[in-house]
């Protein structure tokens, strides 16, 4: 990914959480392996004023649970299918 590209993509996100009605200072989470995408996400959410709440994608969903509680985060990025060594894992809500 170029830079412009990031950059855009960036922007648009930032512009997204705006037009739906997120706040500078919410908490926004972001539970996703580190890709070109989640780059864009993180520095969208900041661009848009909002926090970032980091949480590994390998954690297990209680302690997922546990820290979008004490975030108070309000709303939460993530993905339906996982792509690791050219294998496709899908998210199984528990």
């Amino acid at each position: 990914m170029t830079v412009g590209k990031l950059k855009n993509l960036t922007s648009r996100v930032a512009s997204s959480l705006k037009q739906r009605g997120f706040k500078p200072g919410d908490a926004l989470a972001i539970i996703m392996p580190m890709t070109a995408e989640a780059v864009a996400i993180y520095l969208g959410v900041i661009k848009a004023g909002c926090v970032v709440v980091g949480i590994a994608d390998s954690f297990q969903p209680r302690e997922i649970c546990t820290r979008l509680r004490l975030a108070q985060a309000v709303a939460v990025f993530t993905q339906d299918v996982l792509l690791r060594a050219g294998n496709h894992f899908r998210f199984t809500p528990t």
